[in-house]
């Protein structure tokens, strides 16, 4: 309940006092809850930006190797055919660093939208059609970068646990070039995860006018 106030030639004014519920419009709660999600969209798009960091730093690493893997195939090219001399590791190196340089830079190209997409059927349905199939696509890919990470972590971890070394000269250990899958696969998965959520937190329409 609320106490009743009252001035000299005025009508009485009811003044809630503690604990007396107080009623909101529908908009009121609308805006409430529109500026609550915006709270939240921040801090997600937070998180994503040190994801996208983290994107970026593994590129530009994934680049480098590709530069060395150029440099010392040329190299070895130019020995072997002018001196006579190949060298016994470039081959089998330059097939491990490659699929560094995949996984790598397999995020990256997720968060600039550089992956291949087929749009020529999606592009005869409407814009609403098209979000439900963006979002579809996403939890799909999602699924299969979880099933990735799932099989490369194992794979990873009996190669580490047993021992596996390649049969070649090197004797190179499996588990260290394995990781990069694992790695690359975990980035990709959490990419994949807040690029989607953000991406669809934007779009929802604006219903506060």
């Amino acid at each position: 309940m609320g106490r009743s106030l009252s001035l000299a030639g005025c009508k009485s004014i009811a003044v809630p006092t503690r604990g007396t519920p107080v009623a909101k419009s529908s908009k009121d709660l609308l805006i409430r809850s529109y500026g609550e999600d915006l709270m939240e969209n921040g801090r997600l798009a937070s998180i994503y930006g040190k994801i996208k960091k983290l994107n970026t730093l593994c590129a530009t690493l994934s680049g480098l190797i590709l530069l060395f893997m150029t440099f010392s195939i040329f190299v070895d090219v130019f020995l072997r055919y002018f001196f006579n001399r190949p060298s016994i590791w470039v081959t089998e190196v330059s097939t491990y660093l490659f699929m560094y340089i995949i996984f790598l830079g397999t995020a990256y190209a997720l968060q600039q939208d550089m992956h291949i997409k087929v749009t020529f059927i999606v592009d005869f349905f409407k814009v609403k059609t098209k979000r439900i199939i963006s979002l579809l696509t996403s939890i799909f890919a999602m699924l299969f970068s979880l099933a990735l990470l799932w099989q490369t972590s194992v794979m990873t971890w009996t190669a580490f646990k047993e021992d596996w070394i390649s049969p070649t000269i090197l004797s190179a250990p499996y588990a260290y070039i394995y990781v990069s899958m694992v790695f690359g696969t975990f980035l990709l998965f959490w990419t994949f995860l807040f690029k989607t959520i953000l991406q669809f937190l934007e779009e929802r329409p604006n219903n506060l006018a």
